[in-house]
């Protein structure tokens, strides 16, 4: 494992290259949706940033992949070949999304339900809740390593699914390890970015690059675990 994260952690010329790119994104991005679009067209932009977000993802994630298996990293070639995985990413990001909206609805119902209720009768609503969630819960996660099945395997979205959540059950306790690994970091960036968000451009600029850097590792260590794994 820590061989695993030492190379993970050793960027080649190419993969900073890639995280120049979600740089590139990043900055772009935070910087006209900062401005105050008039509702009509706020949602349009706000769906194509989402769109262009997950190309990027794609194609970097695509990038990252090449570097491990051994192959040059050729920019151009990324972003066509990236395109392919773009369908079956968004499936899946799009079914995460639905899944996360069920849960707070419910959840929200939940909290209306339990409103001037007897104390016996509130807990035993919420931990209701809570064991009737448990289980989905537990399977989304380990849908998880989808996207990175999808970009590492090029198989359709369901298998990719089922092979994530075998692939996460078996191997729970070392994923958890990175996870814990790479909680503190992104913890960090994200706090500073919300701290120093105002406080001048040179800083978020910093910060959006740090975060665009942690992100092409994060990555890479969990392509490199999976791959191990699966050979």
């Amino acid at each position: 494992m820590k061989k695993l994260i030492k190379d993970g952690f050793s960027l080649t010329k190419g993969e900073f290259l890639l995280s120049l790119i979600v740089f590139a994104y990043l900055i772009t991005s935070v910087s006209i949706l900062q401005y105050p679009f008039a509702s009509t067209y706020l949602l349009y932009i706000q769906a194509f940033f989402f769109l262009l977000e997950n190309y990027i993802t794609v194609c970097v994630y695509y990038g990252i992949k090449s570097s491990i298996w051994g192959e040059e990293i050729d920019v151009p070639v990324i972003f066509i070949k990236g395109m392919k995985f773009f369908g079956r990413v968004l499936a899946y990001k799009l079914l995460a999304g639905l899944f996360v909206i069920f849960v707070a609805a419910f959840c929200m119902s939940m909290v209306e339900l339990v409103k001037g209720t007897a104390p016996i009768t509130a807990w035993s609503i919420t931990a209701f809740t809570i064991l009737w969630l448990s289980f989905p819960v537990y399977i989304f996660i380990l849908t998880t390593f989808t996207p990175l099945v999808i970009i590492a395997d090029d198989i359709p979205l369901f298998p990719a699914i089922r092979k994530s959540v075998a692939f996460v059950k078996g191997n729970l306790l070392d994923i958890e390890k990175l996870v814990l690994l790479f909680l503190p970091l992104w913890l960090v960036v994200i706090f500073s970015l919300k701290l120093y968000n105002e406080k001048g451009f040179f800083l978020q600029f910093v910060i959006l690059y740090l975060i665009s850097v942690l992100e092409v590792i994060t990555v890479k260590v969990f392509l490199l675990f999976y791959r191990r794994e699966v050979g």
